[in-house]
């Protein structure tokens, strides 16, 4: 049975997918999408700079990518959001870099205060959006730690009604009550 008559779908198979629209750019190699950028940004001011249709003509030429202008416009809102993250995290880490030079600050003071800078860097560029989904992150991390903290204080009780059975089960045996009361030390130390 081919790929044709498995799927129902007349004419698809396999190779014939084709690639998601926003993908076709977001796709190319990091380096790519960098001198994509600097084409239509250039770093120096006497270069003119391509316009969103030379662009696309260059996307066609060089990577044989045809996309449609709004796909090319979701690109760069994008990259540049891209850009602008990149920025606040580099900035962030400088800012831990100096502050981890101060022997008195753990790593927790460090990632507090990398996050404040990292925050602020988004803010000052009005980037709400960026804001927002670092809040997000920082819920997920704490919800992460909270679940992991439930299921060790599960675990611990199951353990814990274990011991308590496997006493009941002993009591009488001084030989297993003295190896009962070493494996309760473990376990509480655990």
């Amino acid at each position: 049975m081919s790929a044709k008559q498995r799927n129902g779908k007349p004419g698809w198979d396999q190779e014939e997918r084709k690639v998601h629209s926003n993908s076709k750019i977001k796709s190319l190699p990091d380096a790519d999408q960098e001198t994509l950028w600097l084409l239509m940004h250039p770093s120096d001011d006497t270069v003119t700079p391509y316009t969103v249709e030379a662009c696309m003509f260059y996307l066609q030429e060089e990577h044989g990518r045809s996309v449609a202008s709004s796909t090319f416009y979701e690109w760069h809102a994008w990259y540049q959001f891209k850009l602008r993250m990149d920025s606040a995290a580099e900035r962030a880490e400088q800012a831990r870099l100096e502050l981890a030079k101060d022997p008195r600050l753990t790593p927790e003071d460090l990632d507090r205060a990398a996050q404040t800078v990292f925050t602020a860097e988004t803010l000052q560029n009005r980037d709400v959006k960026g804001y927002v989904a670092l809040a997000k992150l920082g819920l997920a991390k704490t919800k992460q730690q909270l679940d992991r903290d439930k299921l060790s204080a599960a675990s611990k009780s199951q353990i814990e009604k274990g011991l308590d059975a496997l006493l009941a089960e002993i009591q009488g045996n001084p030989k297993a009550l003295a190896l009962f009361k070493q494996l309760q030390e473990v376990v509480s130390k655990a």
